[in-house]
Order: structure tokens, then C-alpha cells, then sequence
């Protein structure tokens, strides 16, 4: 049913087809799904990379078990784990590159600040982070649409990305190169692809 509504009211193929293109996940690398939901995005990177080691990684257990179901029907070797919603239970510099979509609006800021510091941590030096996620449109429309779900999920966890400061708090993390690289006018607001690095502070 989650899989069924948000593809009634998002172009959510797209936006997660951009993002994994935008990552261009090579063979060998280590990849995660932050946030991973029932599993589309985490099967989409597999399916563009299979060579890839794919790991997807998610608060909610039950929709947790949908993407083990859906990655095991379509037999795909996909490393899918719980966590504790705060620390990543992973060791540091563990993944070449992250990817998040639609999960960041879910967060509080003190939330997504401790979350954001927890993926530099993990991402590997000169690795990189994908981030599709609701951000301040240009367009007065696209704002007024955002209002509807931060009223569905609250006014305190979609402020930063209302106020166009999700960029912002990935640099505040240690992040460099945060670039906004495409975006998707959708019913519900602006949704803006972020890319962003984690430079070798040796070798930079």
C-alpha cells in the first residue's frame, strides 16, 4: 500500500532514477540506502551495479521486512539491517557512497544534524553522499504544495527543509562540493537531488 500511494502522488521513479544515476554506482564499491524503506531505491542500485555491495538500512521493522521480501523475490543479494534511529551501526569510512530519498523531511534539525554527522563518519574519505529530499522552491506554488505535508509530518521536522537549509547542515557536517543538482516539481513540493563529498583532509 506505501509502495502504491507514493507512486500515485510522487514521480518517485524518476526521482530515484536520478539519484542513482547521479551516483553512478561502480563495480566493487560500498553503497548505502539511509533510510531505505521497503527496499526500491536499495534494489534500483543493485539492479544499475550488481558488482556493487549494496546495503540498505532502516528505522521501522516491519516496512524493513517488505524490502527483504522484495530483494529476496527478485533474488538479489542486498544487505538489509534495523538500527536505533540515532547510531549508525556501522565502522567509520565503511561505505564509498550514501544515498537518502525522502527521509531527511521525517527528522527534527537536532535529528538530521546527529544523523548527518553519523554519515561523514561512515562514508570513506573522498567518498560521497546523494540526498533526494524536499527543499525551498523559487516557485510560490511549490512552497504553498510543501505546506500540506508539513502538516501531514509535522512543522518542527520540515522547517530546515522548508527553509532551504538542508545544504547547509550537510556542510555543517564536514561535507564539501554541496551542490543542488536537479529537482522535481512534485504535488507536495519542490524535491531537490543533493550531492556532497567527504574530502581525505590528508591529502586536501
Amino acid at each position: 500500500m506505501y509502495d502504491f500511494l507514493i507512486s500515485i502522488t510522487m514521480p518517485e521513479k524518476k526521482i530515484k532514477q536520478a539519484l542513482v544515476e547521479a551516483a553512478n554506482v561502480s563495480a566493487k564499491e560500498k553503497i548505502l540506502d539511509f533510510g531505505c524503506g521497503t527496499g526500491t531505491l536499495t534494489i534500483m542500485i543493485k539492479e544499475f551495479q550488481p558488482e556493487a555491495n549494496v546495503a540498505g538500512i532502516d528505522v521501522d521493522v516491519k516496512i524493513l521486512n517488505k524490502a527483504i521480501e522484495k530483494s529476496e523475490d527478485k533474488g538479489l543479494d542486498i544487505f538489509l539491517i534495523d538500527y536505533d534511529g540515532t547510531h549508525l551501526p556501522f565502522q567509520d569510512n565503511r561505505f564509498h557512497k550514501i544515498l537518502s530519498c525522502l527521509v531527511f523531511h521525517h527528522l527534527d534539525t537536532t535529528k538530521k544534524k546527529i544523523i548527518l554527522a553519523e554519515i561523514f563518519r561512515v562514508v570513506s574519505n573522498n567518498g560521497k553522499l546523494y540526498i533526494a529530499d524536499f527543499g525551498r522552491s523559487k516557485s510560490w506554488l511549490q512552497r504553498t504544495l510543501f505546506n500540506i505535508i508539513r502538516g501531514l509530518d509535522g512543522f518542527k521536522p520540515t522547517d530546515a527543509n522548508a527553509k532551504g537549509l538542508l545544504p547547509e547542515l550537510i556542510s555543517e557536517a564536514g561535507f564539501a562540493n554541496v551542490t543542488i543538482n536537479k529537482s522535481f516539481k512534485t504535488m507536495f513540493g519542490e524535491v531537490q537531488i543533493i550531492s556532497a563529498e567527504k574530502y581525505n583532509l590528508i591529502n586536501n
